[in-house]
């Protein structure tokens, strides 16, 4: 079940895979042009996308709830697995060997395994705030506070689960070649190691992934089963909030596709504590890494297309420099439909017959001359409340 370490990390996710007689197979220059556009462009996206998230939930006052403040922690763990790991990783590519020592190799695949994992615990946590909010909203309020403790912990429990990995990672050469290589995986090169690479996927993956389902499940249920005697009713007789239906829907896709994303990470990672490493073809490990930076990307563009108030805080930050685009909306009705919102308060045009006349709006908010028309005069002044 167990291999040396130096035959199990000699083999290189990206880059190379030794052959019996302790050469390398060096990877061809096409597949490293692809490999390092396709990292690239994920770095920049994440970066951007992210950084985008943390900057309007920071402005917007109608972002900043406390499920948000989960969502920032989010974005922050995104943001240390896109500047800490892929630029890294980009230089092993284009390089063709580990360039950075052994340090960085242990730190590297250290935050590899920590971003991961305090994505995962965060989820756990909101899927807990939205349990209660909806189904037992009077027992038990995550408050601001509440919710700082709550990610805190999660980061801290993260960190206590992860920082055993670095043990078990360490930069070695490609045989008797001078090149080296770092794993990207916690290989099997002990007994020790095997232990610990079960334990670290069954508490930061599947453990967390059956606790989702059956909380969203109850979830679920509640808002859209719940009727008399078990029947199941129309949404409409529902007493959740739909804000909070909506919130629950965004909520559900985001988590649905984070553990699906993350789910080759670590299927290969089990693979690797328990099969003999020469039976997993490296184009394997790209994808599961690829899949793994792509939810870096994915999260903030559900967050844009299933949160008005957030594309509204995005429409804000990037007015930042431009006040036209609010002195265009100011007198602007906001309420009720598309149509009101077109509505704007000004002179009018009023057609009296044989021409035209320019007449203000005062005219028709006035009460005082309203009710001088009135068949009962009313005795007492009505002020105005035109303003």
């Amino acid at each position: 079940m167990t291999t040396s370490f130096n035959s199990t990390i000699s083999v290189d996710i990206f880059l190379s895979r030794d052959k019996e007689d302790g050469s390398s197979e060096i990877q061809p220059m096409y597949r490293i042009i692809i490999e390092s556009v396709l990292f690239l462009t994920i770095w920049i996206t994440s970066a951007l996308t992210n950084i985008l998230v943390c900057v309007v939930i920071y402005r917007s006052r109608r972002v900043q709830s406390t499920t948000n403040y989960f969502v920032v922690s989010m974005a922050f763990s995104d943001l240390l697995l896109t500047f800490f790991c892929v630029p890294f990783i980009l230089s092993r590519v284009m390089a063709n060997q580990w360039v950075l020592g052994s340090v960085m190799c242990r730190l590297v695949r250290f935050i590899q395994t920590l971003s991961p994992a305090t994505t995962i615990s965060v989820l756990v946590t909101i899927s807990v705030d939205r349990f209660y909010t909806i189904i037992y909203p009077l027992s038990f309020k995550i408050t601001r506070g509440t919710a700082k403790h709550l990610i805190s912990g999660c980061w801290l429990l993260s960190f206590i689960v992860c920082i055993f990995s670095i043990y078990f990672y360490e930069s070695t050469y490609f045989g008797s070649s001078d090149r080296m290589s770092c794993p990207s995986f916690i290989p099997n090169s002990n007994l020790g190691s095997v232990i610990y690479g079960s334990m670290f996927v069954a508490f930061t993956y599947f453990l967390p992934a059956i606790f989702v389902v059956v909380v969203y499940t109850r979830i679920f249920r509640y808002i859209w089963t719940t009727g008399v005697r078990h029947r199941r009713v129309r949404r409409t007789e529902n007493p959740v909030a739909r804000n909070k239906v909506k919130m629950v829907k965004m909520l559900i896709i985001v988590t649905v596709l984070t553990f699906i994303g993350f789910c080759p990470h670590y299927i290969v990672q089990i693979c690797f504590t328990f099969l003999t490493v020469e039976q997993i073809h490296p184009a394997i490990f790209i994808a599961t890494f690829l899949l793994l930076f792509l939810t870096t990307i994915m999260k903030p563009l559900i967050y844009m297309l299933y949160n008005s108030n957030f594309r509204r805080g995005c429409r804000e930050v990037f007015c930042m420099s431009n006040m036209r685009c609010y002195r265009s909306h100011t007198y602007a009705i906001t309420r009720a439909s598309n149509i009101g919102k077109k509505n704007h308060v000004g002179i009018m045009p009023m057609d009296t017959g044989n021409r035209i006349a320019i007449q203000s709006p005062t005219f028709t908010f006035n009460r005082t001359v309203i009710s001088e028309k009135t068949a009962w005069p009313v005795s007492a002044s009505i002020s105005t409340t035109y303003l």
